[in-house]
């Protein structure tokens, strides 16, 4: 992820290569890259009030399931495009900037983002959207827009080669003899939030903890669920870190992989939501934001994934003692020593 400034540097329409486009070319076209989301594409309703556009990076099965509920509920089609926090992030700021107005409301997990949306007047009102008012302010981290819910980060561990007393119980248990050249984890040279997740566990524990880490000789890999497929085969113990969500793609399966309780201090996965100043369809955009903040929503949307604002849900995942700010800006001002106290060379 990158921070505000880069955000802005790089939003511009033509970075897209696009002339102007219509909200309905826009809809043909992710429509026929099969990239919508569970209603399908209907050209016939593009334009039209019963239709609506959602930019998110939910998962596709969680998004599926959200679209469907919502449309059966209110009658109101969804389209969806999911894309990485950048790059979706990039495309709705040249889009408004560009006055291609495509989107109605937009998910992602930059929160500097929604603070420089707004700022630009690029986020509608949401004052008065049923569920907003009752969030509690940390859910709530701007005037324009707010957390859904967020997933936690934990530690995965292999159900067939780590016996019960050996499951960790925290991140200071990731340093035990017995992992020793059993650990994934993603390579923090190639992502910044794995730079943040180590400055965490380095102003808790301290640099001997992040030495010891890197005694243990992980070995690392370009993203979490590359790893998860290590530690399933059992090339490894850990994948440290790992969420909930990761694993969900194997649900119905019988893996041998689980992730323990959320240990303390962690950080987390935001889901943040706006809704667009220029919505096409903001009667329904403002729909899709309570019905995600409702019960019913929240059920679809934090089931074996997230932690919701609404406390309480149904298989959601129990907010963890201490949620840290995955504040990346700060975490690449100590890179460099991070990496050399894991004998990493930058």
């Amino acid at each position: 992820m990158r921070n505000k400034s880069n955000i802005h540097k790089h939003s511009n329409a033509t970075q897209f290569g696009a002339p102007h486009i219509s909200r309905r070319s826009f809809l043909e076209a992710i429509g026929a890259a099969g990239m919508v989301g569970a209603s399908g594409f209907r050209s016939a309703l593009a334009d039209t009030p019963s239709n609506i556009v959602v930019y998110s990076t939910t998962l596709p099965p969680i998004q599926k399931k959200l679209t469907e509920a919502f449309t059966a509920k209110t009658g109101i089609a969804v389209q969806s495009l999911r894309l990485v926090n950048n790059t979706l992030a990039q495309r709705f700021l040249a889009e408004q900037k560009a006055k291609q107005y495509i989107c109605d409301v937009v998910t992602l997990g930059l929160d500097t983002f929604y603070e420089q949306l707004t700022s630009e007047g690029y986020l509608a009102p949401i004052d008065d959207v049923p569920g907003v008012a009752t969030l509690s302010p940390e859910w709530r981290p701007g005037s324009r827009y707010v957390n859904i819910g967020y997933g936690p980060r934990s530690i995965a561990y292999n159900t067939s080669r780590v016996s019960q007393h050996e499951i960790p119980k925290g991140w200071d248990d990731i340093i035990k003899p017995e992992f020793k050249d059993q650990i994934i984890m993603p390579d923090p040279r190639a992502n910044d939030a794995i730079v943040s997740f180590l400055d965490m566990l380095h102003e808790r524990y301290g640099d001997n903890f992040i030495r010891a880490l890197g005694q243990q000789r992980p070995r690392l890999v370009p993203a979490i669920p590359q790893g998860v497929e290590m530690v399933i085969s059992g090339e490894a113990k850990l994948m440290v870190p790992c969420l909930a969500m990761n694993l969900l793609q194997y649900e119905g399966t019988t893996p041998p992989i689980s992730i323990i309780p959320t240990p303390s201090p962690t950080q987390g996965t935001e889901f943040f939501t706006g809704i667009a100043a220029h919505a096409p369809n903001l009667k329904g955009a403002r729909e899709w934001l309570a019905f995600i903040l409702g019960r019913e929503g929240q059920e679809i949307l934090c089931k074996d994934n997230c932690v919701s604002p609404l406390g309480s849900i149904p298989g959601s995942l129990p907010a963890p003692a201490e949620l840290q700010k995955t504040d990346i800006p700060k975490a690449m001002k100590k890179s460099d020593r991070l990496y050399n106290l894991l004998r990493l060379t930058a």
